[in-house]
């Protein structure tokens, strides 16, 4: 009878044990308590006070809209375009599209941390010419405060001209005019990307006080002079397969993964980038390989200034190419974390 008594409370002692075990792995992997694993804007800012015009996706399956007049556009909802397919095989919307198109100068984009989301193709906030072909395409844009979330081959924001980075070692074209003064900022985002997450083309662009994941070949592409990084969050990952390869077999996943293994890819690629400022950040790449970078300098980026960033996971933090240099100064370098810890 002891002995039945005593193995009787040894054995609730252990299910006591157990039980307390899972509830502790559970808590500790339920994504509701995982802060990487939240969507939100890196700071919650209030409703514009001023004034503003409400942006809403047209009716339709596409979930898109368009700002044609200047001045400050509020999104009043959420944008939620899902792929679309058919029987023959066909998916839209095509890549060309984008959530929000701007045709205008002199915007803001208030999101409200209201959320741009595709899992198609679409890329999420561009810039369309205002008129016609020849015409320059639109100046002094601000977009801040929401999330930006493509699942698919788009870019989070795009707002270029004569220069499309296709990738990190695209050349500028030959009849190229030179960067004008464009005026873009983005501040308070949170942006997630399968691709690029940002690409802007000009004279002067600031990226501040954002979170920038990608999957893609980079999480900043910028080409022009005098542009500001900071304080930002930038994280390149290593997906396992790339969102381009996966509607192929798996026959030619193996045969293209092995040669997307040898892409140069960076957190940051700057192309012709002098006098641009890289300061407070935290800029952290995921998978070991020589052909990942933290920041990526080509096409004379001269005197370009890294200072006081957190940069993490790269043997060659900084690279630069076709004659650039940098002057780097109180950054903090740590090695990326064991792989079990995400």
């Amino acid at each position: 009878m002891n002995t039945f008594r005593k193995f009787w409370a040894a054995s609730r002692r252990m299910q006591v044990f157990l039980i307390s075990l899972l509830i502790i792995i559970l808590w500790i992997l339920w994504p509701e308590n995982d802060q990487a694993h939240k969507l939100h804007p890196p700071l919650i800012a209030s409703k514009p006070l001023d004034p503003c015009i409400e942006i809403r996706p047209k009716f339709g399956p596409y979930q898109e809209a368009a700002i044609h007049t200047p001045g400050l556009h509020c999104v009043a909802v959420d944008f939620w375009q899902q792929r679309l397919s058919d029987f023959a095989g066909h998916t839209g919307p095509p890549p060309y599209h984008h959530l929000l198109e701007i045709i205008a100068n002199d915007v803001t984009v208030d999101l409200t941390n209201h959320t741009l989301h595709s899992d198609g193709n679409s890329g999420g906030i561009g810039t369309e010419r205002i008129q016609q072909s020849g015409t320059p395409m639109p100046r002094n844009i601000t977009i801040r405060n929401g999330i930006l979330d493509l699942r698919g081959l788009g870019t989070a924001v795009d707002i270029s001209d004569h220069w499309p980075m296709g990738d990190v070692n695209t050349r500028p074209p030959k009849d190229f005019p030179g960067f004008k003064k464009s005026g873009v900022i983005l501040e308070n985002l949170l942006i997630k990307t399968d691709n690029v997450g940002v690409m802007l083309e000009g004279d002067g662009n600031i990226i501040r006080n954002c979170i920038i994941e990608s999957d893609g070949d980079s999480a900043i592409m910028m080409a022009g002079p005098n542009g500001q990084i900071l304080n930002n969050t930038i994280i390149l990952n290593e997906p396992l397969v790339p969102t381009w390869l996966k509607p192929r077999s798996y026959i030619e996943q193996m045969i293209n993964l092995h040669e997307f293994r040898k892409i140069t890819r960076a957190a940051i690629t700057l192309h012709s980038a002098s006098g641009t400022v890289i300061r407070g950040n935290r800029i952290e790449v995921k998978g070991k390989s020589s052909t990942r970078h933290n920041i990526f300098l080509t096409d004379n980026s001269i005197n370009v200034q890294i200072d006081g960033n957190t940069i993490v996971g790269t043997e060659e933090p900084v690279k630069l190419m076709a004659g650039s240099t940098a002057n780097l100064k109180n950054n903090i370098y740590e090695q990326r974390r064991p792989w079990w810890k995400f």
